[in-house]
């Protein structure tokens, strides 16, 4: 191993990585478990809007540092679509974690591959083999099994985290493109700013006064949300997408510890099942697409002419 490799803690890069995803991924279960709390009290929009709230003051590093620049962009436009998307997507995601049980909703909102590899063949006409196709109708399969159509009544409230997944899916498309010209404290810093603006408008029609311990329920939300992110960003710019992606579905183990200890929800062995079906196929498409990624980026490489 190269001296390159190692971190002043003497921790491998690759290993360093793997501990921030996984320290990111336990404060996203977290974040989610505790929306259960707040929502008991407090409308989804409005513990929504008080998450990015908080999450606020934790920019003022980043904005205070190099006076603002961070906040220089030419792209305005797609700052404000990718952030409009998170709005959706966490007022959606956020009552159905106050709604659902918790693992079952997380779940479900794993699907957001799954939507990626068919918005990347029929829309973008992106070229996706049979195994890919294969592992996102077994993903779809997993979500059936999940929802029961035609055994049991679906709730309306289990279609917002499905919702929500295909949403993500043009997030990631659309953050994507963003970095290839934004760094990723301009990016956080403006999803966070549109989304703390436009959730709070929203929220107002459904405000109430929270109490004290709310408020402080609410502000480990906007911490951990954000500690969440910063990791994952983190541990994404140390090591090899394919080999850090798949710990996110650590936040499934983790939230449903945290179900069954704090609020004694039980999934049953189909909702398990389902779980785990999509989680493997999501699994596969996000490693096969990394392999594949990485391969076309080394052919590339080969066949640039030499310039030198």
């Amino acid at each position: 191993m190269n001296n390159s490799d190692k971190t002043l803690f003497g921790i491998s890069r690759p290993v360093l990585a793997a501990l921030l995803m996984m320290l990111g991924m336990g404060a996203l279960a977290l974040n989610h478990s505790l929306v259960r709390i707040v929502a008991a009290e407090l409308h989804p929009y409005q513990v929504s809007a008080l998450r990015f709230l908080w999450a606020l003051p934790l920019m003022l590093p980043w904005l205070l540092r190099g006076r603002g620049v961070v906040l220089k962009t030419r792209r305005h436009g797609l700052h404000f679509a990718t952030s409009m998307l998170t709005v959706i997507m966490t007022a959606s995601f956020f009552v159905a974690l106050a709604e659902m049980p918790l693992a079952e909703a997380t779940a479900l909102n794993f699907t957001a591959p799954l939507f990626t590899t068919i918005i990347a063949a029929l829309l973008l006409k992106e070229r996706v083999e049979f195994a890919r196709w294969g592992a996102t109708v077994i993903g779809f399969i997993g979500v059936l099994i999940i929802l029961r159509p035609g055994f049991a009544e679906i709730p309306l409230v289990a279609l917002l985290p499905l919702m929500g997944a295909f949403l993500l899916a043009w997030w990631f498309i659309g953050v994507k493109r963003l970095s290839a010209t934004e760094s990723t404290a301009t990016i956080t810093i403006y999803q966070t700013l549109w989304s703390a603006l436009v959730l709070t408008v929203i929220a107002l029609t459904v405000w109430v006064t929270p109490s004290w311990e709310m408020l402080g329920v609410s502000a480990a939300m906007g911490v951990l949300g954000t500690t969440g992110i910063v990791c994952t960003s983190k541990a994404f710019s140390m090591a090899e997408a394919s080999n850090i992606a798949p710990l996110d579905y650590l936040r499934l183990p983790f939230i449903a510890l945290i179900a069954f200890f704090a609020f004694g929800e039980v999934p049953d062995g189909l909702s398990v099942i389902g779980a785990l079906i999509i989680t493997g196929s999501a699994i596969y498409i996000v490693r096969r697409a990394a392999v594949i990624d990485r391969a076309r980026r080394q052919l590339e490489e080969k066949t640039a002419p030499d310039t030198a």
